[in-house]
C-alpha cells in the first residue's frame, strides 16, 4: 500500500514496535503503520516498516514500544516487496517487512500511548525493569551476560564477547532457545509444586508465564517453537490424548511456513527445527551409545551430540566456522543455567520489596557468572578451539544428511531390536 504511493511527502501514524538501534547516522525503530493520511483521506495500511529517523536529537520525547506517532514528510527509501532482493533487503523481506522509511527527528509528532491494554507497553516496561535490576545488582560485564542469557538480545554484548560465544560452541545460550523454555518450565513446575497447586493449574500457569516471556524477547521463532510444543502438549492432557514431540513439530513448521514461507531461510528457523528434531531422533540412540559414562552426564552429553550432529551443516553454511570445543563448553556451562536463572529470578522477584535483596541474591549469580566467562574465554583460547570452513555447498550439505539418514536408521533398527529383546527377556522372566 505505501509503495503505491512512494513520494517523499509521506504523512503516516504508526506505532513504535521495538527499542532504538543507533546507526551513527539514524535511530532504527521497527514500526507498524496503521494508516495513511493522504490530503482527501484516511488509507487503512496495516503494514511492518523499518524506520530511520535522521537528526533524532530533534525529538523532544522519547520513543517507546507502544508510542503512537505521526511521521510527517517521511519518504519511502526502499520497497522490500520485489522478487529480486538480497542480502540485508531479503532478511527483512523474511521478517515480514514491507520497506524502509526516513524521517526527520522534528517530524514526528502525535505522542500518544494506545489506549487501553498493550501487551507490547507492558513487556517493555518490564524487561526495562528487570534490566534496571541486573544493572544495580551485578558488575557490568556480568549484568551484559545476564541480559543477554535471559533476553537473547547480544547487543548487550560487545564484538569481542560474541566472538568467545561464537568459538566456543555456545552462542545458543545468548540467543534465545528451547532450552530457555525448557528451564523456565521447568522452574515454573517445580516451584508451583511447592505451593501444592494441582497439575492443571500449573500448566496453565506455565502457558501465561511463557507467552509473557514470548512476548518480552519478541517471539522469535525459536521461542515460538518452542512454546508451540509446549502448548500442544497442554492441549493433549487436557484432551487426553497422546502426544507426539516429531508431529507437533511439523505441525509447527508447517503452520509458520504457510504463515510465512520465507522463514524457510531464517537462520534461526533453520537450526531451531534441525536442532529439535535431531534432539527427538538420536537421543535415545546416542544415550543408549553412552552406557560407559556417568549416569549424570549421559543425557547433558546426549543431547548436546544429538543437536550438534543436526546442525553442524547449516552452521558452517551460515557461519563458516564450526567449533571443535563445543562438547566440552556445553557440558560444562548448561547445567549452571537452571541454577543462574533461578537466582537471577528470585532476585528480580525480591527486589519489589527491596533492592538489597537483590544485590545479596546476585553475589551467588556473579559468582556463576565468573566461571561461565572463565570457561567460554579458555575454551576460544585453544589453537584448535575452531576451524574456518571457507566454502560450503549445497551439495555437500545434502550429502551429509543423507548419509546421516542412513546412519539414523541403522542405529534405529539396532535399537528397536535391544528394545524387542529386553522385552522378550522380561516377560519370560514373568
Amino acid at each position: 500500500m505505501i509503495t503505491a504511493h512512494s513520494s517523499s511527502n509521506l504523512q503516516l501514524k504508526a506505532e513504535i514496535k521495538s527499542e532504538a538501534i543507533d546507526r551513527g547516522r539514524y535511530l532504527e525503530y521497527d514500526v507498524y503503520i496503521h494508516k495513511l493520511l493522504s490530503y482527501s483521506e484516511v488509507i487503512p495500511v496495516s503494514e511492518m516498516c523499518k524506520l530511520q529517523v535522521k537528526n533524532s536529537r530533534d525529538l523532544y520525547k522519547h520513543l517507546s514500544p507502544g508510542d503512537i506517532v505521526v511521521l510527517n514528510h517521511t519518504a519511502l527509501v526502499e520497497d522490500l516487496r520485489g522478487n529480486h532482493l538480497d542480502g540485508y533487503q531479503f532478511y527483512l523481506k523474511g521478517k515480514g517487512f514491507k520497506g524502509i522509511l526516513e524521517v526527520e527527528g522534528r517530524n514526528i509528532s502525535a505522542f500518544n500511548e494506545r489506549n487501553g491494554f498493550s501487551l507490547l507497553k507492558i513487556s517493555y516496561t518490564t524487561r526495562k525493569y528487570i534490566e534496571g535490576v541486573l544493572d544495580q545488582s551485578l558488575s557490568p560485564l556480568h549484568s551484559g551476560m545476564l541480559k543477554s542469557i535471559m533476553f537473547g538480545n547480544q547487543g548487550y554484548l560487545d564484538s569481542e564477547m560474541l566472538k568467545l560465544f561464537s568459538i566456543s560452541g555456545t552462542a545458543h545460550i545468548i540467543a534465545v532457545s528451547g532450552l530457555h523454555v525448557g528451564v523456565i518450565a521447568l522452574l515454573l513446575h517445580q516451584l508451583l509444586k511447592f505451593f501444592n497447586l494441582s497439575k492443571k493449574k500449573i500448566l496453565m500457569i506455565t502457558m501465561l508465564v511463557l507467552f509473557f516471556y514470548s512476548a518480552i524477547v519478541n517471539f522469535p521463532i525459536s521461542i515460538v517453537r518452542a512454546s508451540s510444543m509446549y502448548y500442544l502438549y497442554v492441549l493433549s492432557y487436557f484432551i487426553e490424548r497422546r502426544y507426539d514431540a516429531i508431529n507437533s513439530l511439523m505441525m509447527i513448521a508447517l503452520i509458520l511456513l504457510l504463515y510465512n514461507p520465507l522463514n524457510l531461510f531464517s537462520v534461526s528457523f533453520q537450526l531451531s527445527f534441525s536442532a529439535t528434531l535431531s534432539i527427538l531422533l538420536l537421543y535415545p540412540i546416542i544415550k543408549e551409545k553412552l552406557i560407559f559414562i556417568p549416569k549424570q552426564l549421559q543425557s547433558l552429553l546426549a543431547v548436546t551430540i544429538s543437536a550438534q550432529v543436526g546442525t553442524i551443516p547449516i552452521l558452517i553454511y551460515h557461519f563458516q566456522q564450526m567449533s571443535l570445543v563445543a562438547f566440552i563448553a556445553n557440558i560444562l556451562i548448561v547445567p549452571t543455567l537452571v541454577p543462574l536463572l533461578f537466582m537471577a529470578f528470585a532476585s528480580i522477584f525480591f527486589s519489589l520489596f527491596a533492592i538489597e535483596l537483590a544485590v545479596t541474591i546476585n553475589y551467588l549469580t556473579n559468582l556463576l557468572l565468573t566461571y561461565i566467562y572463565w570457561i567460554v574465554n579458555n575454551l576460544s583460547q585453544w589453537s584448535l578451539a575452531s576451524i574456518e570452513v571457507a566454502e560450503i555447498k549445497f551439495f555437500h550439505i545434502l550429502v551429509y544428511y543423507l548419509t546421516g539418514f542412513v546412519v539414523y536408521l541403522i542405529l534405529w533398527q539396532q535399537h528397536q531390536k535391544k528394545l524387542m529383546k529386553e522385552k522378550e527377556g522380561i516377560s519370560y522372566e514373568l
